[in-house]
């Protein structure tokens, strides 16, 4: 991770005001469509998609304005969803202070900004990338040293979830995680206030802003990240740094857990990951990416598709976007007819579930206490979907131990022989002629004998 500057302005009037800077500092892609959203009279919001070579244009020309806003997230076509993400260029918070205890007694927002600092130096959370000014609170924003595809949407919020909780003093808005959301633009001006939006501190290092390496920077907030089994208590503690009620894990004990080879669980990643997958699958079955009825030699067909892609949802978009998320989704890989029809109806009972989970309701299963949302294991889901040894081969998520032991090998392979098994076996003849099935042997066994015939013989 970059490293972290460790010096802070004594007095209020020494933190560095920027220079006002459209694109903040964020390393963009080369294409894209985001939104830029203002509030007319009345309280109507109106939203405009661009492409992403007019930002500049677009936000020179209207970027002035009152309450006007911009999508945080860059997506693939002209729709905010998440489900529609091509990219991510940042984390961030938005901090509503002053509803906070502490501007309970008059500070200015410079000093709260000053606080923050002071914060994240002594609980070791990485310093924003730059602090914006809202007109009333804060915007911490931190970051990517290069755009992150939409495959780590999952990891991505839940990075934004971890750093509200770790802001929650501050006033950390716990609804300004998900991945559509919108933000204030620089230069605009909050009615609210009457101030305009600003940035009034940078993380600048040798004249650069800094920005993070995502993997790394998910490493360190997160509580738990990566791709495996949710591990024992006992093994989570030695890799997190607890004061008080914030954790995060130190450098040192992320490097440990690295070294040791610790797969930890993050849930957001691994339900979106799943969903990534059925959107593979369904490429690699259908020729048109779309789920046709099941029959006719077909496997799982529209309504186990439909059913557990909307589980995966519910366990990463808040409900009170469920539904128009899953509905972008569902057109993303399922027929018109189908999703204005049978679908809608189905999916009425898991948002019901997604809204009773928000509002804190647990139930009874297994001796646990869980989410009403359905969630499926990875065996089930497997099982569910009908999914070959072929098509694993083309997953990210949904792999069984033989799939996994094979990748395991050639992961092997490629870090000790710098080859795939294709050129291993092109290189090795014995792999390919198989001499061991000749003599009736095992490949172990006839390898042995060969190395003690090879030092009998040159010891002659």
């Amino acid at each position: 991770m970059t490293a972290l500057p460790t010096s802070i302005p004594r007095n209020p009037a020494a933190l560095p005001i920027v220079p006002e800077d459209r694109l903040e500092g964020r390393v963009l892609p080369a294409s894209g469509w985001w939104t830029l959203n203002q509030f007319q009279r009345g309280g109507r919001m109106i939203q405009d998609h661009h492409q992403l070579d007019q930002l500049a244009t677009v936000l020179g020309a209207r970027g002035r304005g009152t309450d006007v806003y911009m999508s945080q997230g860059i997506f693939e076509k002209p729709s905010r969803r998440a489900v529609h993400l091509s990219c991510m260029t940042h984390a961030y918070v938005d901090l509503d202070s002053y509803k906070s205890p502490v501007m309970s007694d008059g500070k200015g927002i410079d000093v709260v900004a000053r606080l923050v600092l002071w914060d994240c130096d002594e609980w070791g959370i990485p310093r924003p990338s730059c602090i914006v000014h809202s007109g009333r609170g804060l915007y911490l924003k931190w970051f990517w040293r290069q755009p992150v595809p939409r495959a780590e949407a999952g990891r991505a919020m839940a990075i934004n979830r971890a750093l509200v909780r770790s802001f929650r003093d501050f006033g950390a808005d716990p609804a300004a995680v998900d991945l559509s959301r919108i933000l204030r633009v620089v230069g605009s001006v909050n009615s609210r206030s009457g101030k305009t939006v600003e940035v009034i501190w940078s993380n600048d290092a040798d004249g650069n802003v800094v920005r993070y390496d995502f993997g790394t920077f998910a490493d360190a907030v997160l509580p738990s990240s990566g791709d495996g089994p949710a591990p024992r208590s006992a093994e989570i503690v030695p890799l997190r740094r607890a004061r008080g009620e914030r954790t995060v894990a130190s450098r040192e004990a992320v490097e440990e857990h690295q070294r040791l080879g610790h797969k930890l669980f993050n849930r957001e990643h691994w339900h979106w990951g799943v969903l990534e997958d059925l959107r593979c699958l369904a490429k690699l079955r259908h020729e048109s990416g779309v789920v046709q009825p099941a029959g006719a030699g077909r496997r799982a067909g529209l309504d186990h598709f439909g059913h557990l892609g909307a589980c995966q949802l519910a366990r990463v978009i808040p409900a009170h976007q469920l539904a128009a998320e899953i509905d972008a989704w569902a057109r993303l890989i399922l027929p018109d007819w189908y999703v204005n029809g049978d679908f809608s109806r189905h999916s009425s009972t898991l948002l019901d579930l997604a809204h009773r989970a928000a509002a804190g309701e647990r139930v009874q299963h297994g001796g646990k206490t869980v989410s009403p949302i359905w969630t499926y294991s990875k065996q089930r889901l497997i099982e569910l979907l009908e999914i070959s040894t072929d098509e694993m081969k083309h997953m990210k998520r949904l792999i069984d131990d033989d799939e996994k032991r094979r990748r395991d090998r050639e992961k092997w392979r490629a870090d000790h022989t710098g080859q795939d098994r294709a050129a291993y076996l092109a290189a090795n003849s014995f792999s390919n002629d198989k001499p061991w099935e000749a003599e009736g042997v095992s490949r172990a066994t006839w390898y042995r004998r060969r190395q003690k015939q090879e030092a009998a013989a040159s010891a002659r």
